[in-house]
C-alpha cells in the first residue's frame, strides 16, 4: 500500500475498493474515506 496516482484511484473505486484521499501535511493533514 502507497501513494497511488489519480487514475490508479479511480479505478480502484470502480473495483468497489476504498480509498482514502489525504491533504497536504502543512494543510489539515487527515484523510477521507
Amino acid at each position: 500500500m502507497g501513494i497511488s496516482s489519480i487514475p490508479e484511484a479511480i479505478e480502484d473505486i470502480k473495483a468497489g475498493k476504498f480509498v482514502i484521499i489525504v491533504d497536504d501535511k502543512d494543510r489539515e493533514n487527515e484523510g477521507d474515506l
